[in-house]
Protein backbone atom coordinates (compact mmCIF):
# COMPACT_ATOMS: atom_id res chain seq x y z
CA UNK A 1 0.00 0.00 0.00
CA UNK A 2 2.84 2.39 0.89
CA UNK A 3 4.52 1.74 -2.46
CA UNK A 4 1.26 2.45 -4.28
CA UNK A 5 0.81 5.76 -2.44
CA UNK A 6 4.39 6.80 -3.17
CA UNK A 7 3.97 5.93 -6.85
CA UNK A 8 0.76 7.95 -6.98
CA UNK A 9 2.45 10.97 -5.43
CA UNK A 10 5.32 10.66 -7.87
CA UNK A 11 3.03 10.46 -10.89
CA UNK A 12 0.99 13.47 -9.85
CA UNK A 13 -2.34 14.48 -11.36
CA UNK A 14 -2.79 12.67 -14.67
CA UNK A 15 -6.45 13.31 -15.52
CA UNK A 16 -6.86 15.53 -18.57
CA UNK A 17 -8.40 18.98 -18.41
CA UNK A 18 -11.35 17.93 -20.59
CA UNK A 19 -14.01 18.94 -19.78
CA UNK A 20 -14.40 21.91 -19.52
CA UNK A 21 -11.23 22.58 -21.51
CA UNK A 22 -11.20 21.37 -25.14
CA UNK A 23 -9.93 17.81 -25.65
CA UNK A 24 -6.46 17.13 -26.98
CA UNK A 25 -7.43 15.65 -30.34
CA UNK A 26 -4.91 14.00 -32.71
CA UNK A 27 -3.85 16.00 -35.79
CA UNK A 28 -5.66 13.63 -38.15
CA UNK A 29 -8.90 13.61 -36.15
CA UNK A 30 -12.03 13.58 -38.32
CA UNK A 31 -15.09 15.07 -36.69
CA UNK A 32 -18.52 16.06 -37.96
CA UNK A 33 -18.36 16.62 -41.74
CA UNK A 34 -19.63 19.63 -43.64
CA UNK A 35 -21.13 19.37 -47.12
CA UNK A 36 -21.27 22.39 -49.39
CA UNK A 37 -24.46 23.19 -51.22
CA UNK A 38 -24.43 22.25 -54.88
CA UNK A 39 -23.02 18.73 -54.65
CA UNK A 40 -24.35 16.97 -57.73
CA UNK A 41 -25.72 13.47 -58.12
CA UNK A 42 -22.68 12.56 -60.21
CA UNK A 43 -20.34 13.68 -57.43
CA UNK A 44 -22.28 11.59 -54.93
CA UNK A 45 -22.05 8.60 -57.28
CA UNK A 46 -18.27 9.06 -57.49
CA UNK A 47 -18.00 9.14 -53.70
CA UNK A 48 -20.20 6.07 -53.35
CA UNK A 49 -17.78 4.06 -55.50
CA UNK A 50 -14.97 4.39 -52.94
CA UNK A 51 -17.06 4.57 -49.75
CA UNK A 52 -16.90 1.42 -47.57
CA UNK A 53 -20.55 2.02 -46.69
CA UNK A 54 -22.02 3.44 -49.89
CA UNK A 55 -25.48 3.74 -48.33
CA UNK A 56 -24.11 6.47 -46.06
CA UNK A 57 -24.22 8.87 -49.01
CA UNK A 58 -27.40 9.92 -50.78
CA UNK A 59 -28.79 12.47 -53.22
CA UNK A 60 -32.53 13.07 -53.39
CA UNK A 61 -32.39 15.02 -56.65
CA UNK A 62 -32.01 18.35 -54.91
CA UNK A 63 -29.63 17.87 -51.99
CA UNK A 64 -26.77 15.57 -51.01
CA UNK A 65 -26.55 14.05 -47.53
CA UNK A 66 -24.22 11.94 -45.41
CA UNK A 67 -25.55 9.61 -42.69
CA UNK A 68 -23.20 9.66 -39.70
CA UNK A 69 -24.99 6.61 -38.35
CA UNK A 70 -23.47 4.60 -41.20
CA UNK A 71 -20.28 6.61 -41.85
CA UNK A 72 -16.96 5.07 -40.78
CA UNK A 73 -15.20 8.47 -40.95
CA UNK A 74 -12.58 7.08 -43.33
CA UNK A 75 -12.41 10.42 -45.15
CA UNK A 76 -12.34 8.94 -48.65
CA UNK A 77 -15.31 11.03 -49.79
CA UNK A 78 -13.46 14.25 -48.91
CA UNK A 79 -10.50 13.15 -51.03
CA UNK A 80 -12.74 12.65 -54.06
CA UNK A 81 -14.97 15.70 -53.57
CA UNK A 82 -13.53 19.01 -52.24
CA UNK A 83 -17.08 20.05 -51.31
CA UNK A 84 -16.91 17.62 -48.37
CA UNK A 85 -14.79 18.48 -45.32
CA UNK A 86 -14.30 16.77 -41.98
CA UNK A 87 -14.13 19.38 -39.21
CA UNK A 88 -12.74 19.16 -35.68
CA UNK A 89 -16.25 18.99 -34.21
CA UNK A 90 -16.16 16.06 -31.79
CA UNK A 91 -19.57 16.63 -30.16
CA UNK A 92 -21.45 14.11 -32.26
CA UNK A 93 -23.92 12.47 -29.86
CA UNK A 94 -27.62 13.00 -30.66
CA UNK A 95 -30.90 11.80 -29.22
CA UNK A 96 -32.77 11.19 -32.48
CA UNK A 97 -31.65 8.98 -35.36
CA UNK A 98 -32.60 11.56 -38.00
CA UNK A 99 -30.24 14.11 -36.46
CA UNK A 100 -27.29 12.01 -37.65
CA UNK A 101 -28.02 12.89 -41.28
CA UNK A 102 -25.86 15.82 -42.42
CA UNK A 103 -27.36 17.68 -45.37
CA UNK A 104 -25.47 19.77 -47.88
CA UNK A 105 -25.58 23.48 -47.13
CA UNK A 106 -26.93 22.92 -43.61
CA UNK A 107 -26.50 25.76 -41.08
CA UNK A 108 -23.77 25.68 -38.45
CA UNK A 109 -24.15 22.65 -36.20
CA UNK A 110 -25.17 23.05 -32.57
CA UNK A 111 -25.34 19.87 -30.45
CA UNK A 112 -28.89 19.09 -29.25
CA UNK A 113 -29.86 19.69 -25.63
CA UNK A 114 -31.42 16.95 -23.52
CA UNK A 115 -35.11 17.52 -22.75
CA UNK A 116 -36.09 14.07 -21.44
CA UNK A 117 -36.69 14.44 -17.68
CA UNK A 118 -36.03 10.73 -17.10
CA UNK A 119 -32.53 11.02 -18.57
CA UNK A 120 -31.85 14.30 -16.77
CA UNK A 121 -32.69 12.54 -13.51
CA UNK A 122 -29.40 10.67 -14.00
CA UNK A 123 -27.44 13.91 -13.66
CA UNK A 124 -25.47 12.72 -10.63
CA UNK A 125 -25.01 9.07 -11.57
CA UNK A 126 -25.18 6.99 -14.73
CA UNK A 127 -24.52 3.27 -14.42
CA UNK A 128 -24.09 1.39 -17.72
CA UNK A 129 -23.82 -2.28 -18.62
CA UNK A 130 -21.74 -2.69 -21.77
CA UNK A 131 -22.76 -5.30 -24.33
CA UNK A 132 -20.37 -6.10 -27.18
CA UNK A 133 -22.75 -7.63 -29.70
CA UNK A 134 -20.30 -8.84 -32.33
CA UNK A 135 -18.03 -5.79 -32.53
CA UNK A 136 -14.37 -5.69 -33.59
CA UNK A 137 -13.34 -4.40 -30.11
CA UNK A 138 -12.52 -0.89 -31.37
CA UNK A 139 -15.55 0.75 -29.77
CA UNK A 140 -15.18 -1.40 -26.68
CA UNK A 141 -11.53 -0.45 -26.14
CA UNK A 142 -12.14 3.28 -26.57
CA UNK A 143 -15.07 3.08 -24.14
CA UNK A 144 -12.95 1.26 -21.55
CA UNK A 145 -10.33 4.00 -21.83
CA UNK A 146 -12.83 6.34 -20.18
CA UNK A 147 -12.30 4.50 -16.91
CA UNK A 148 -8.56 5.20 -16.82
CA UNK A 149 -6.84 8.03 -14.96
CA UNK A 150 -6.50 10.06 -18.15
CA UNK A 151 -10.30 10.40 -18.59
CA UNK A 152 -11.76 9.27 -15.26
CA UNK A 153 -15.44 9.41 -16.15
CA UNK A 154 -16.14 8.17 -12.63
CA UNK A 155 -15.63 11.73 -11.37
CA UNK A 156 -18.98 12.50 -13.02
CA UNK A 157 -20.68 9.47 -11.49
CA UNK A 158 -20.55 7.59 -14.82
CA UNK A 159 -19.49 3.95 -14.58
CA UNK A 160 -19.69 0.58 -16.28
CA UNK A 161 -21.20 -2.04 -13.98
CA UNK A 162 -20.97 -5.83 -13.98
CA UNK A 163 -24.69 -6.57 -13.82
CA UNK A 164 -27.58 -5.17 -15.88
CA UNK A 165 -29.64 -5.22 -12.70
CA UNK A 166 -27.49 -2.35 -11.44
CA UNK A 167 -27.62 -0.42 -14.72
CA UNK A 168 -29.53 2.64 -15.83
CA UNK A 169 -28.59 2.04 -19.46
CA UNK A 170 -27.27 -0.62 -21.80
CA UNK A 171 -24.20 0.60 -23.70
CA UNK A 172 -24.31 -1.29 -26.98
CA UNK A 173 -21.42 -1.79 -29.40
CA UNK A 174 -21.29 -4.02 -32.46
CA UNK A 175 -23.87 -4.82 -35.17
CA UNK A 176 -25.80 -7.37 -33.02
CA UNK A 177 -24.76 -10.70 -34.50
CA UNK A 178 -27.16 -13.63 -34.59
CA UNK A 179 -25.33 -15.34 -31.73
CA UNK A 180 -25.58 -12.21 -29.55
CA UNK A 181 -29.23 -11.38 -30.20
CA UNK A 182 -30.67 -13.41 -27.32
CA UNK A 183 -27.95 -12.27 -24.91
CA UNK A 184 -28.66 -8.63 -25.75
CA UNK A 185 -32.41 -9.09 -25.32
CA UNK A 186 -31.96 -10.75 -21.93
CA UNK A 187 -29.47 -8.13 -20.75
CA UNK A 188 -31.76 -5.27 -21.69
CA UNK A 189 -34.76 -6.97 -20.07
CA UNK A 190 -32.81 -7.45 -16.83
CA UNK A 191 -32.15 -3.72 -16.41
CA UNK A 192 -34.67 -1.99 -14.11
CA UNK A 193 -37.12 0.61 -15.39
CA UNK A 194 -36.65 3.28 -16.55
CA UNK A 195 -33.85 1.96 -18.72
CA UNK A 196 -32.12 3.40 -21.75
CA UNK A 197 -30.33 1.99 -24.77
CA UNK A 198 -27.16 3.77 -25.88
CA UNK A 199 -25.80 2.84 -29.31
CA UNK A 200 -22.10 3.62 -29.71
CA UNK A 201 -20.40 3.31 -33.08
CA UNK A 202 -21.64 2.82 -36.64
CA UNK A 203 -22.14 -0.92 -36.14
CA UNK A 204 -24.51 -0.49 -33.20
CA UNK A 205 -26.40 2.36 -34.85
CA UNK A 206 -26.90 0.92 -38.33
CA UNK A 207 -24.82 -2.22 -38.75
CA UNK A 208 -21.99 -0.21 -40.29
CA UNK A 209 -20.12 -2.50 -42.65
CA UNK A 210 -22.38 -5.38 -41.70
CA UNK A 211 -26.03 -6.33 -41.58
CA UNK A 212 -27.63 -5.10 -38.38
CA UNK A 213 -29.49 -7.33 -35.99
CA UNK A 214 -32.61 -6.33 -34.09
CA UNK A 215 -32.34 -3.75 -31.32
CA UNK A 216 -34.28 -4.47 -28.12
CA UNK A 217 -35.62 -0.90 -27.89
CA UNK A 218 -35.45 2.52 -29.50
CA UNK A 219 -32.06 4.03 -28.59
CA UNK A 220 -32.07 7.10 -26.38
CA UNK A 221 -28.57 8.17 -27.41
CA UNK A 222 -26.61 7.69 -30.64
CA UNK A 223 -22.81 8.15 -30.54
CA UNK A 224 -21.44 7.86 -34.10
CA UNK A 225 -17.89 6.95 -35.06
CA UNK A 226 -15.73 3.99 -36.00
CA UNK A 227 -14.89 3.99 -33.16
CA UNK A 228 -16.13 7.12 -31.34
CA UNK A 229 -13.29 9.10 -29.81
CA UNK A 230 -13.31 9.01 -25.98
CA UNK A 231 -13.95 12.77 -25.92
CA UNK A 232 -16.96 12.26 -28.20
CA UNK A 233 -18.35 9.57 -25.91
CA UNK A 234 -17.78 11.40 -22.63
CA UNK A 235 -19.25 14.64 -23.96
CA UNK A 236 -22.30 12.77 -25.28
CA UNK A 237 -22.89 11.01 -21.95
CA UNK A 238 -22.66 14.29 -20.05
CA UNK A 239 -25.10 15.96 -22.42
CA UNK A 240 -27.38 12.93 -22.29
CA UNK A 241 -27.81 13.50 -18.56
CA UNK A 242 -28.33 17.24 -19.03
CA UNK A 243 -24.84 18.25 -17.92
CA UNK A 244 -23.83 20.21 -21.00
CA UNK A 245 -22.42 22.97 -18.78
CA UNK A 246 -19.61 20.54 -17.97
CA UNK A 247 -18.97 19.72 -21.62
CA UNK A 248 -18.47 23.31 -22.79
CA UNK A 249 -21.06 25.74 -24.12
CA UNK A 250 -23.15 24.44 -27.00
CA UNK A 251 -21.80 26.69 -29.73
CA UNK A 252 -20.64 25.85 -33.26
CA UNK A 253 -17.11 24.41 -33.37
CA UNK A 254 -15.03 24.16 -36.52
Amino acid sequence: MLKALLARLKQGYRTGTFPPAPPNLPPDFRGRPELDAGITADEVAAMKKICPVADALAHDGACASLDLGRCTFCGRCAKVCPKVRFTREYRLGVFRREDLVVKAGAPAYVPPVQTDPAAKALKHTLQMREVSAGGCAGCELDANVLGTLAWDMGRFGIRFVASPRHADAIYLTGPVSENMQLALDKTYAAAPEPRFLICAGACAISGGLYKQGRLPAEPALFIPGCPPHPATTLEALLRFTGRQHESRALVPLR
